[in-house]
Order: C-alpha cells, then sequence, then structure tokens
C-alpha cells in the first residue's frame, strides 16, 4: 500500500508540501481561503483513491513475500519443547509461532542478562547451559548453570561466585 501511494509523486513531493505550507501560510494572514484549500485537498485525495488500487495492482509482491519469509527464517532458533513448532525471537522474548494455540515463551533475559542464541538453542534442545556473568543485588557476578524445568520455566542447576 505504502508502495503504491509512494508512486503518486505528489504526494511523497517536497514541492507539493512546500506549496501547501505557503497557502496555509497566506490562509494565516487571511489572505487565502481555508474552504478552497479544504475542497482541493479533498480532490486530491479522492484522485489519491481512485489512482492506488491501479497501482496495487501493479505491484510485485513476491520479492516482500521471499523477503518476509528471509527474515522469518533468520528469527528461527529452535523448536518448541511443547509442540515442536519453531521458535522465533518477537521484540522482547522468544515464542512458540504456533500462538495461539501453543503458548510456550522464553524471556530473552535471565536475571537481568541477556541470554544467548546458543544458550537459548541448548535450552530449547533440553540441555544445560552456562551463563556467565549474571549480576547479584550487590553488582557481583557470578555464573550459573540453568535448564528449561519442568513447568517451563528457567530453573538453576548450579551456580558459582
Amino acid at each position: 500500500m505504502c508502495q503504491a501511494v509512494e508512486s503518486q509523486h505528489l504526494l511523497t513531493s517536497a514541492e507539493m508540501t512546500a506549496k501547501w505550507e505557503t497557502y496555509l501560510k497566506k490562509i494565516g494572514k487571511r489572505e487565502g481561503n481555508q474552504e478552497n484549500f479544504i475542497t482541493n485537498i479533498k480532490k486530491f485525495i479522492v484522485h489519491l483513491l481512485e489512482a492506488v488500487p491501479n497501482d496495487i495492482e501493479k505491484l510485485n509482491f513476491s520479492d516482500y513475500q521471499e523477503q518476509k519469509e528471509k527474515e522469518a527464517e533468520k528469527s528461527i532458533v529452535g523448536k518448541c519443547p511443547k509442540c515442536g513448532n519453531n521458535i522465533v525471537l518477537k521484540k522482547s522474548f522468544y515464542g512458540c509461532s504456533n500462538y495461539p494455540e501453543c503458548k510456550f515463551t522464553l524471556a530473552e533475559h535471565f536475571r537481568k542478562k541477556k541470554l544467548t542464541k546458543t544458550n537459548v538453542k541448548e535450552l530449547l534442545e533440553g540441555k544445560e547451559t552456562l551463563v556467565k556473568g549474571i549480576k547479584t543485588k550487590d553488582r557481583k557476578s557470578y555464573n550459573a548453570v540453568v535448564k528449561i524445568g519442568e513447568k517451563g520455566y528457567i530453573d538453576f542447576i548450579s551456580f558459582s561466585k
């Protein structure tokens, strides 16, 4: 849709924006007519609404679809331990691609320490993983071996100071 609107060069044109700004200043100085401006804007919008559907038909969405699929593949970190579908990185957590049927999630951070992709992959495979540099309340650093527990949360196995 955005590409189709962009093909209407007047809408994205700095020249058109400048003309609108100039006329709005005239209206502010009472040298221009507000109703004429609004009428012309309405005509312009009607023109866009008539032209954009034709432009959408001309667009090639296969490139867009391929790009989305490649991005989705990059975000896959492993298989869901509950249902076997892909686990993907969302904005701030890892979640099952089979949502809402499967609600398995894994926090991107554990004790304020960001998990590496290796950590996440090992956890999803049911393995124990070493998380380095976790901070205590008094800012001392320690390492911990963790694993996904029976309830689906990260559990401590062991830790060292």
